[in-house]
Parts: C-alpha cells; structure tokens; sequence
C-alpha cells in the first residue's frame, strides 16, 4: 500500500518538471515570434495611421490589404 503513494509523487513530480522545462522556445523560435510581435506592431500602427488620414475608403480590406468588390 505504500507503493501507491510514492508512485503517485512520483508522476506529480515528473509532471511538474516537464510542465517547467518542456515550454521554453529555441532562440530561434523567441526571434520568429519576437519578429512577429513587432512586425504586429507596425502593421497596427500603419492601419491607425492610414484611418487617421483617411486613405482606407470602404472597399479596402485592412486584414488582406485588398479591394473588395
């Protein structure tokens, strides 16, 4: 009966470990997404920028950058 206790902290303690060491990015992916954060950022800004000023009419779709029909 003892072994069931010890086995269940066991799986708790590898659950726990893989939860705080398995979700951390390769620097690689940090950049990708640091990249696309920033590049987020601008489009933004640049959609803000261009209501602002009134150059987006009706038939422009902000999400794609096309004309709608």
């Amino acid at each position: 009966m003892n072994a069931k206790p010890a086995l269940l902290l066991l799986l708790l303690s590898l659950m726990s470990l893989l939860l705080l060491t398995g979700c951390s990015r390769s620097p690689r992916e940090q950049l990708a997404y640091q990249h696309a954060e920033e590049q987020y950022q601008i489009n933004q800004r640049n959609a803000q920028a261009y209501q602002q000023r009134g150059e987006v009419d009706g038939r422009i779709d902000l999400a794609s950058g096309r004309l709608r029909d």
